[in-house]
């Protein structure tokens, strides 16, 4: 694990956060144009070899989003109580893996918290990255609704 503080850490990820595209499409004509996306990939935050949350994330600087994730979640109070950091490729993501002094991690483990974001792609909250791609109970489908009735609804909100 590397031993420097935050701070003195590069960026060891070699992915960009971002891709390039080189065909637009507009009104069925296609324009070759270059642009960028920015992309997101499952990350997860592993406390002392212990995974926390897994969330999407640009994959560029994530030692700051490691950072400031731990500093607005309270698992830590300053960025000296992270003593290194290291980011490393895994199967379903990325891993940003993180050595906390021991007073930190010791409350992390007291109040471990559910992180689900269900509303979402089902990735933002799951503990580890094994557990992307389980399958999800889908809800009962209780409610119709009639195409007609759905139209003359639009036509009068206004």
């Amino acid at each position: 694990m590397n031993k420097n503080p935050p701070e003195q850490i590069e960026n060891v990820t070699s992915i960009t956060g971002c891709r390039q595209v080189a065909l637009w499409k507009r009104d069925d004509l296609q324009h070759p144009q270059s642009d960028e996306l920015a992309e997101e990939v499952p990350v997860a935050l592993v406390y002392n070899g212990i995974s926390h949350v897994v969330m999407m994330a640009s994959p560029k600087d994530l030692q700051r989003f490691a950072v400031g994730f731990s500093l607005s979640e309270g698992i830590i109070e300053n960025r000296r109580e992270i003593y290194g950091m290291e980011v490393v490729q895994a199967c379903n993501g990325l891993e940003v893996q993180i050595e906390l002094s021991s007073r930190r991690f010791m409350g992390l483990k007291e109040r471990r918290r559910a992180l689900a974001g269900r509303t979402g792609c089902g990735v933002c909250g799951v503990e580890q990255l094994n557990d992307i791609g389980k399958p999800v109970q889908p809800l009962p489908f209780t409610q119709t609704f009639s195409l007609g009735e759905s139209r003359s609804r639009a036509g009068t909100a206004s």
